[in-house]
């Protein structure tokens, strides 16, 4: 069945990416994965592949991609708030 492959890497990558994620291991492999993981599951369904498999690929890699962009802009957030209470204390 064409696109099955595709789906199925989708779901692979989203959840390695939510696995990422979620036990703070790279919020940019999360990033990373939840992108590749939106773009092969668009992939399997231009080539006439609906089923489970790709909508579950396509929600874990929203939430891998939406996961790793918030803990990322946290951890840089949080680099710019010590970098500024360092720069007040000198």
């Amino acid at each position: 069945m064409p696109g099955k492959g595709a789906a199925t890497a989708s779901l692979v990558l989203g959840i390695v990416g939510v696995v990422c994620w979620f036990f703070g291991w790279s919020s940019i492999v999360s990033v990373i994965c939840g992108v590749i993981g939106l773009i092969l599951s668009s992939n399997a369904k231009k080539a006439g592949f609906d089923g489970g498999i790709r909508t579950a690929g396509f929600v874990l890699s929203i939430i891998a991609l939406a996961g790793g962009a918030l803990v990322f802009v946290a951890c840089v957030a949080c680099v710019g708030l010590l970098a500024g209470v360092g720069a007040s204390m000198s």
